[in-house]
C-alpha cells in the first residue's frame, strides 16, 4: 500500500497509514475513509471513539486482526492514567493472540531485572541466521508480526522483544533505558544467542546501535531509521539556544517554551506526554535531558560490526542529514551500506511506512550479501 493522505494533521496521518500500510491484513481502507472525516483534528478521546467503534464492529464480524489494530491505534494518543488506555492495549492483546492461534508464533517471557520482557520467535524451517528485533518509542512487537512473517520464509529466525519503556513492560511500569545493551543481553541470554543480526525500527535504531557498540554477541546491525540524535531530530526546528538551555538545567524557561509548543502542535504534545510517559519523568524539561543521552555521536566508533543504515527522503520525524552524519561516524564498522528511500519509488515516509516492503527486502538483500 502507498503512504496516502487521508488526514490534515501530519502526525494522525502517519499514524493511520500504519495500520494502512498493511493493507487488508490490518484494516479495511473503507473503514479508515469513513472515520476520517471525524479526525480532522488532535482529540485523543474523539481519536479513540472512533478507533473503538472500528474494534468493536470487526470484533463482531469475526476480524480479530483487525479489531486487534484498532485497539491498538485507540490507545494510541491517550494519556497514562487514562482507563481506556489500559483497556484498550489488553483488548489489542487479546485479539492479536486470537488471531494469530493457528499461526508459527511462540511466545516467551524473558528474565529482566526483577521483572520479564516479552518475546515472540518465528522459526525458520532450516535457518541460516537468527535475527533479533525491537521497537523504539510506541511500538508494540505485536504490531510487527505483519512485517516480518517474510523473514522465515528467507531462511532467518526471527525474534522479537520488547524493553523497558515498550509494550507490554510500559505498561507494567517499567521505563526506558538508553543503556540498551541490559536489554539485548537479557534476550540474548535467554535463548543462548552468540551471533545475531539485531534490528531497531524508529528510536530503535539509536538503540540497536547503542547495544551494537557494547554487545559483541551482535554481529550485525540494522538501524531501520537513523536516529543519530534524538533530541535534536525531534526538535528540528530549535534554534542552538534551545539546546543549551537544556543543558544548562534552565527548568522553568524550558517548561514554558514546551507549555506553549503543546498548546500550538499536536506532534509536540503527543511527543512530550508520551516522552514523558516512556522515560518515568515528571516535566517537559525532565524529558528533555533525559533524551540528551539518546545520540550516537559519542559511541558510533566503537560499533564494530556490518551496518545497514535505513532512512526516508520524506521522514517528518528524523532530518534525512542523519543519514551520512551516521555513516561518517562509524569509522570502526566492519563495512557500512547506507539505503536513501524516495518519494519517486515509495518508502519515503518514517521507517518507510507506506511500503514497507522495500525496507524488508532491502533488509533481507543485505542479509543474503553478507551470507556470501
Amino acid at each position: 500500500m502507498a503512504f496516502k493522505q487521508l488526514l490534515p494533521l501530519p502526525n494522525l496521518n502517519f499514524q493511520m497509514n500504519r495500520c494502512l500500510t498493511h493493507g487488508e491484513k490490518a484494516c479495511r481502507e473503507e473503514e479508515l475513509l469513513e472515520i476520517a472525516p471525524q479526525l480532522q483534528q488532535f482529540d485523543p478521546k474523539g481519536w479513540f471513539d472512533q478507533w473503538n467503534m472500528l474494534a468493536r464492529r470487526a470484533e463482531g464480524e469475526g476480524r480479530l486482526m483487525h479489531a486487534a489494530y484498532y485497539h491498538r491505534m485507540s490507545e494510541f494518543f491517550l494519556p497514562e492514567g487514562v482507563p481506556e488506555k489500559a483497556k484498550a492495549y489488553d483488548n489489542f492483546s487479546r485479539c492479536f493472540y486470537a488471531a494469530t492461534e493457528e499461526e508459527n508464533l511462540e511466545v516467551f517471557q524473558v528474565p529482566y531485572e526483577g521483572s520479564s520482557l516479552p518475546a515472540i520467535r518465528l522459526a525458520a524451517d532450516d535457518p541460516k541466521g537468527v535475527v533479533v528485533l525491537h521497537g523504539g518509542f510506541d511500538s508494540f512487537i505485536e504490531e510487527l508480526y505483519l512485517y516480518l512473517r517474510a523473514f522465515p520464509a528467507a531462511g532467518y529466525t526471527v525474534i522479537m522483544f520488547e524493553g523497558p519503556g515498550q509494550g507490554r513492560p510500559l505498561h507494567s511500569g517499567l521505563k526506558m533505558t538508553h543503556a540498551w545493551e541490559k536489554p539485548v543481553g537479557a534476550v540474548l541470554d535467554f535463548f543462548q544467542l552468540e551471533d545475531v543480526t539485531l534490528i531497531g525500527v524508529s528510536l530503535g535504531g539509536y538503540l540497536a546501535l547503542r547495544a551494537a557498540a557494547y554487545e559483541p554477541r551482535v554481529r550485525r546491525v540494522v538501524a531501520w531509521n537513523v536516529v543519530w540524535d534524538a533530541l535534536r531530530g525531534y526538535n528540528r526546528d530549535k534554534p542552538e539556544a534551545f539546546f543549551a538551555a537544556i543543558q544548562s538545567g534552565a527548568r522553568d524557561a524550558i517548561n514554558a517554551m514546551a507549555a506553549a509548543a503543546r498548546e500550538q502542535d499536536d506532534a509536540v504534545e503527543w511527543m512530550i506526554t508520551h516522552g514523558m510517559y516512556v522515560t518515568g519523568t515528571e516535566t517537559p524539561f525532565d524529558h528533555l535531558l533525559e533524551f540528551t543521552k539518546y545520540q550516537t555521536k559519542d559511541l558510533s566508533p566503537l560499533v564494530e560490526q556490518d551496518v545497514l543504515l535505513l532512512a526516508g527522503e520524506n521522514d517528518h520525524f528524523v532530518p534525512v542529514e542523519f543519514l551520512e552524519l551516521q555513516k561518517a561516524a562509524l569509522t570502526s564498522a566492519r563495512s557500512v551500506r547506507t539505503r536513501l528511500f524516495t518519494a519517486e519509488e515509495g518508502g519515503d515516509q518514517h521507517c518507510q511506512v507506506g511500503r514497507l516492503d522495500l525496507a524488508t527486502g532491502e533488509i533481507l538483500d543485505w542479509l543474503n550479501s553478507l551470507q556470501e
